[in-house]
């Protein structure tokens, strides 16, 4: 870590193994404070150079960016969060530019308050998010005059037929969950973090509907465990159903035909987990598990946990994931009102 003359070494031993860049800027003045070695290696500067340049130099758009860490500093410090998020465009020491994403805490060095900006270069990301988002609009525009279409037939068909109703339901089911796939890739690309008509839902039910809705014949053996009484939670039933049939066809994507996946209400009755005795998912993949496009299937889309995250956001839920007793993946989701209670209490 290097330190301005009038900085502390109290940061040193902490922030030195960091492999993104760290900036600590004074709060009120922005004047930087200290940085780490990593500043060299994403904005192509020294250490000690760095600390005395302007946002003008490492900045494409200082005004832009002085507004935006403001803004997360009082996000910090109104909210007490303890962090938040913001994304700008940074500039190199050869003048090539970056997006960058900067999340910002406080800090006190010398009885002085402090912002700490950790910054990390997500180009890579940043251009997989602009392909999935061409690829969602493609996906909206192309699958919903078909489907349109094929609906049309059905209802042409049972009007028409005097049997085979079982087929035409299920058929119907299947437009119907093709259709919730589109919507689902449009709520994503739209970052919609509503929910539409949220009501009192017996997860019990929700599991188990869900439950037999995702799996079919290629599921195998894949078997459901429902442990305890589940509760009631305020939701809109269909991003619920989503955010639960996303973690089960995770499970039984990553854990094979023969998974088994486990659903029971957290001890301290503040929500569920949802468990599998697959694979897992290694400890260096979890923080990334969630992210738009991050996937370690060659077929898959990488939609899925997103999917789950954006479901879980937009109630107000928070969503972690952990090793599971079989050492499976685990699921746990926290913040849901009345789970472990009787419906309606």
């Amino acid at each position: 870590m290097r330190e301005s003359p009038s900085g502390s070494g109290a940061l040193s031993g902490i922030l030195d193994d960091i492999a993104d860049a760290v900036i600590v800027t004074d709060a009120d003045t922005g004047k930087i404070v200290a940085v780490n070695d990593a500043v060299e290696r994403v904005f192509g500067h020294p250490p000690s150079a760095f600390r005395e340049l302007d946002r003008d130099a490492y900045a494409a758009n200082p005004g832009a960016v002085q507004d935006a860490r403001a803004a997360a500093h009082r996000t910090v410090t109104e909210t007490e969060t303890g962090s938040a998020t913001f994304r700008w465009t940074a500039r190199r020491r050869d003048g090539s530019t970056f997006r960058a994403e900067s999340s910002v805490s406080t800090a006190t060095v010398e009885s002085r308050a402090c912002v700490v900006a950790v910054v990390r270069d997500i180009n890579d990301r940043a251009e997989r998010e602009r392909e999935l988002e061409r690829f969602a609009e493609v996906l909206t525009h192309d699958l919903r005059s078909p489907l349109n279409a094929a609906e049309a037939q059905v209802e042409i068909l049972r009007s028409e037929s005097s049997g085979g109703e079982e087929w035409l339901d299920r058929l119907e089911t299947v437009h119907d969950r093709m259709a919730d796939i589109v919507d689902d890739v449009r709520t994503l690309v739209s970052g919609d973090k509503h929910v539409g008509d949220p009501g009192r839902i017996d997860l019990n039910s929700a599991v188990t509907d869900t439950w037999g809705a995702t799996v079919n014949e290629r599921s195998g053996d894949a078997e459901l465990v429902v442990t305890g009484d589940l509760g009631t939670a305020r939701a809109d039933p269909k991003r619920l159903c989503r955010l639960l049939e996303n973690l089960f066809e995770n499970a039984i994507r990553h854990g094979g035909t023969d998974v088994t996946v486990t659903v029971a209400p957290l001890p301290d009755g503040d929500g569920i987990v949802v468990e599998d005795d697959g694979p897992g998912i290694p400890p260096e993949a979890r923080s990334r598990v969630f992210e738009y496009g991050y996937t370690t299937a060659s077929a898959g889309t990488g939609f899925g946990l997103n999917i789950v995250a954006a479901a879980a956001e937009a109630h107000g839920w928070e969503i972690h994931v952990a090793e599971g007793t079989e050492g499976g993946a685990r699921f746990e989701i926290t913040g849901m009102d009345g789970v472990g209670s009787e419906p309606g209490r």
